[in-house]
């Protein structure tokens, strides 16, 4: 019996796990690449009149806002030695080094654009491509497509490449230069400029602190009126997505989350008393950013309120909605996010269609998508969708167990998928939770929760840590790590099919302790 074949879009974290993961159930993977590299946004490129809008949107300085014990893969970690945060440098050499590993590299077609995926009538999915090499075909033959016939297909080009523009009065008239985060590379193009930043997101933080320090103002807009609830890396020298362990998820009253927040006020500083985040924290997706309230105070960052009208006329001014104005500003950067976007599926395969859409206000529905588990629609059985979520949390791991639950599910080792009804009823219950939990905005169409989302498909993979079988099977020390230590995704390889021997050691590893000695 042949293979099942399968597309993989995209080479970034998720369709590299994607890939191996085919590879390890014995399937037949084919990924498609637009660009010349592995990693995704990870890599970083620059700006340039031969690449104006480059597909990773990576700034020079980034950091990545999880550890690495919370967002390496679980059966090959990231080297203990690495820094607790990574530079995006080090995230792409990580996933070259994964490819590497796995020997992924001769089943991945580069510089390779998917420009149509459609459904047959015998069920499966017609996939259209175009290589490099036809891009630069002659005018006699401008599409010199490709296509191939696959029985599943696998999607993980993410959900950062179209950029969201906000619509204020005058845009189109303003003097100065506007342009969205993510152009941005680097700080020295704005030294002694006066700028302003729309977006309070990890970016919109990120690109105002590094701004601050070479701009001779920068302006902080902040859309709702209010700043965001702001993290720090580390809380008492502990990485802030550590403090949780399953003992404390289980135990401990939720209570415990207005210590943490009482903590981490004192170490980032209070919000001015008229920037006040109004919801609570764990309400919005969080902000990490340690130096920001230190920029704050030394008048280097001024926050305004929502931008009303940029001025068209010479002094380049900006007027916000509560009267104030500012003038001379040489620069205007939207750090204001992405749309949801696969031009190559229909619409209604991403939302589940107008009667779906109707159901929800504007701005919630402009990012809306309606996935059973957050991978499935649920009128398409074999099309899967790897990384389409905001994540509490790391996203690499999410990735990962998700690509091990779609080829279990190919190869029937799981429950099979319920039916669309109840996929229906699952989606809409979920969408119910999300809003009640989260304040309505766009982002948070698909926010879930790191360690409630792995642990509920860990557990019908047959691979959670259970108790009782860590204890039988490695004893006291182990269950003990698992429990209180650090709760990285290793543990999903400790017991269940594809378990790896090599989890023991690197969960001590990783708790700082050394395997030898133990």
């Amino acid at each position: 019996m042949a293979k099942p074949r399968i597309a993989i879009i995209g080479a970034g974290s998720s369709g590299l796990t994607a890939l191996k993961q085919c590879l390890a159930d014995d399937l037949d993977p084919i990924c498609f690449e637009q660009t010349s590299c592995v990693g995704g946004l990870w890599n970083f490129v620059e700006v340039n009149d031969e690449n104006k809008d480059p597909n990773p949107s990576t700034y020079k300085s980034l950091i990545i806002n999880t550890s690495k014990e919370m967002m390496t893969f679980s059966d090959f970690p990231l080297p203990p030695e690495w820094p607790t945060y990574l530079h995006n440098s080090l995230v792409a050499k990580y996933f070259n080094m994964y490819a590497d590993h796995f020997k992924l590299w001769p089943y991945i077609k580069f510089r390779t654009t998917v420009v149509n995926v459609s459904y047959l009538p015998d069920h499966r999915w017609k996939v259209k491509y175009i290589t490099c090499e036809d891009k630069d075909q002659t005018e006699d033959n401008p599409k010199n497509e490709h296509e191939e016939i696959f029985d599943y297909v696998i999607v993980c080009n993410g959900h950062h490449r179209k950029h969201r523009w906000p619509k204020y009065k005058g845009m189109d008239k303003f003097k100065g230069e506007q342009t969205h985060s993510h152009f941005y590379r680097r700080a020295a193009p704005f030294e002694n400029k006066r700028v302003v930043v729309v977006g309070v997101g990890n970016s919109g933080l990120d690109i105002a602190v590094e701004l601050s320090h070479v701009a001779s103002q920068v302006y902080l807009c902040v859309r709702r009126g209010t700043l965001p609830w702001i993290m720090p890396r580390l809380i008492d020298g502990k990485a802030i997505d550590q403090l949780r362990s399953r003992f404390s998820d289980t135990f401990l009253p939720k209570s415990s989350t207005s210590v943490i927040t009482k903590r981490i006020v004192q170490i980032v500083g209070p919000h001015p008393p008229s920037l006040q985040p109004t919801t609570p924290l764990f309400t919005h997706h969080p902000t990490v950013k340690s130096d920001f309230f230190e920029r704050l105070s030394t008048g280097t960052i001024i926050v305004t309120k929502n931008i009303l009208e940029l001025m068209s006329d010479e002094t380049k001014s900006i007027k916000f909605v509560d009267g104030s104005i500012v003038e001379n500003i040489d620069a205007v950067i939207y750090a204001t996010g992405y749309h949801i976007d696969f031009p190559f599926l229909d619409r209604e395969i991403i939302n589940g269609g107008p009667e779906i859409e109707q159901e929800f206000e504007d701005e919630y529905k402009e990012n809306l998508t309606w996935m059973y588990k957050m991978i499935f629609p649920p009128n398409y059985r074999n099309i899967a969708f790897i990384g389409l979520f905001q994540p509490i949390g790391a996203i690499f791991p999410i990735t990962e167990l998700q690509s091990r639950y779609v080829t279990s599910l190919i190869k029937g080792l799981i429950n099979p998928l319920p039916s669309p009804q109840d996929m229906n009823i699952a989606i809409r219950n979920y969408h119910k939770k999300n809003r009640n939990q989260y304040y309505l905005s766009a982002r948070h169409t698909m926010e879930l929760d790191y360690y409630e989302y792995l642990d509920k498909i860990s557990q019908e993979l047959g691979c959670y840590p259970y108790s009782l079988e860590i204890l039988k099977k490695f004893g006291f020390n182990m269950w003990k790590l698992v429990m209180f230590g650090v709760r990285t995704p290793i543990q999903y390889r400790l017991i269940g099919r594809q378990s790896w021997e090599g989890a023991k050691d690197a969960i001590m590893a990783y708790n700082k302790i050394n395997p030898i000695q133990h």
